[in-house]
């Protein structure tokens, strides 16, 4: 059971680390703001990352990485049980 605890505390501490944006700082050590120009932004947006989400790909990695992940999940949870269920056998 207290296995089960510690993975839903680690399930919420990574779905709140999708849910707090991150942003860089675009200041000098002055304060003032960096301006970029076309060339500069453009080199760096991730075009292979725009052409997926035009083709609607990006869709079916995120699709593959989600049932990676609770496959992995659901296989922990399937261990502990099977473990805890040992552990029980034998302390009898």
């Amino acid at each position: 059971m207290k296995m089960h605890k510690w993975l839903l505390v680690l399930l919420l501490m990574w779905a709140a680390g999708f849910s707090i944006p991150a942003s860089a700082q675009n200041t000098t050590e002055g304060g003032s703001t960096i301006e970029y120009t076309s060339q500069d932004k453009a080199a760096s947006d991730p075009e292979m990352a725009d052409v997926m989400r035009q083709d609607g790909k990006i869709y079916i990695v995120v699709a593959v990485l989600v049932s990676i992940l609770l496959g992995i999940l659901f296989y922990l949870i399937s261990l502990d049980r099977k473990i805890g269920k040992l552990e029980r056998e034998l302390r009898q």
